[in-house]
């Protein structure tokens, strides 16, 4: 492994960097956040530049590149706004990059294609009232009618269904499956379809890319929807584990690297007891800890991302890249409001906004005690 990027990526880096500086102003980021607005213009942008292709060959219109460059493109977006990146996360990875892996092949050739160009979003619905952590526990029942099938319960915490076109759905074909991951579907289920309701949740942060509640009332999905086998789900599921995970954990490290960036302009500048207070030992050590731990976010990511380019298996990895990466945020975050003191907690400064923004990346896409207890596994415990 190279400590190092081809001079491809460097220019891509580079592109995207410029991008985000240029469009994710702090009184757009702030106008998004405050008024639970899904950042339109920035993710029309972003597909314009052609970057929704990133991970995808070539034969379905993507740019043909692999898990490196979609980690280079993740951890520019995070450092420029975490909402840039999840909006880009909620429909290329878990949307397009799941019928890459596992749809059918009309989906892949008309729907990968369109949501390229910027013609469709995905979101992707798994959570229940009665199940989080314990995903396979899935309620949400869809009755085979023969050309389709209908859908009847609830589904929570659903990022950007309000903007989706598609919404892939895990539901449960069979009520009398022996183990609880036999008989789980992936459908793709039409947004604005009959009986399929939303309610948006509010939320401590990531308002700008909200969370919402379904609810399914004998929502009619065409079988040519389903996505891999009926029944078969939960093994389709697992294939995209490991390029979800990099691309939270990079997104992560980018937005942790801001918050240094941040918070050590803000030491230099402040000054008490006549001097600045980056001076002071206790604040230098507290930037320290800060960018120490943001190096290990951005090193763990990338790790796994060589991993899944060179075709390694890399379960153990991707569970510790996203299990550091998003405990590490949350501590950034929070030492990030001790070292502005005051400051730090008025929605005037960015601070107070990464510090919210952070809370939650320890529960979405598996939480931290899942994701030890699938480290633990790895190791034989």
């Amino acid at each position: 492994m190279e400590f190092g990027f081809t001079e491809e990526q460097n220019l891509l880096r580079e592109s995207v960097r410029r991008f985000m500086r240029k469009e994710c102003t702090r009184e757009y980021v702030r106008e998004c956040s405050r008024n639970y607005r899904f950042p339109i213009e920035l993710y029309d942008k972003m597909a314009a530049q052609g970057w929704m292709g990133i991970p995808f060959p070539e034969k379905y219109g993507g740019a043909g590149l692999g898990p490196m460059e979609l980690a280079i493109f993740l951890e520019e977006a995070g450092y420029g706004w975490y909402g840039a990146g999840t909006s880009y996360f909620s429909s290329v990875v878990l949307g397009a990059y799941n019928i890459l892996l596992y749809g059918a092949e009309w989906q892949r050739e008309q729907l990968i294609a369109q949501m390229i160009r910027g013609e469709i979003k995905f979101a992707f619905a798994l959570s229940e009232p009665n199940v989080g952590s314990d995903a396979a526990a899935v309620e949400l029942y869809a009755r085979d009618d023969g050309e389709h099938f209908t859908l009847n319960g609830t589904k929570m915490f659903t990022t950007n269904a309000h903007v989706a076109d598609y919404i892939l759905t895990v539901t449960r074909t069979d009520r009398q499956a022996a183990r609880k991951h036999d008989g789980i579907t992936v459908m793709l289920v039409d947004a604005r379809a009959p009986g399929l309701t939303m309610r948006p949740l509010r939320q401590l942060g990531r308002t700008a890319t909200h969370t919402n509640e379904l609810r399914f009332t004998d929502v009619r999905v065409p079988r040519r929807n389903v996505m891999g086998e009926v029944g078969g789900g939960w093994t389709n599921l697992t294939k995209g584990l490991g390029v979800e995970r990099m691309s939270v954990a990079m997104m992560y490290a980018g937005t942790a690297q801001a918050i240094v960036d941040y918070a050590v302009a803000y030491a230099k500048e402040r000054k008490q007891f006549g001097q600045s207070i980056s001076k002071f030992q206790a604040i230098q050590h507290k930037l320290v800890d800060m960018q120490v731990k943001a190096d290990q976010s951005r090193l763990l990511g990338y790790r796994v991302a060589w991993m899944l380019q060179q075709g390694l298996p890399c379960f153990k990895e991707m569970s510790i890249a996203k299990l550091h990466a998003s405990e590490a945020l949350f501590d950034i975050a929070n030492q990030g409001v001790q070292v502005m003191g005051g400051w730090g907690v008025l929605e005037d400064y960015d601070m107070e906004l990464y510090f919210r923004d952070s809370r939650i990346g320890m529960i979405g896409a598996g939480a931290s005690e899942i994701q030890k207890s699938i480290i633990a596994k790895q190791m034989g415990l």
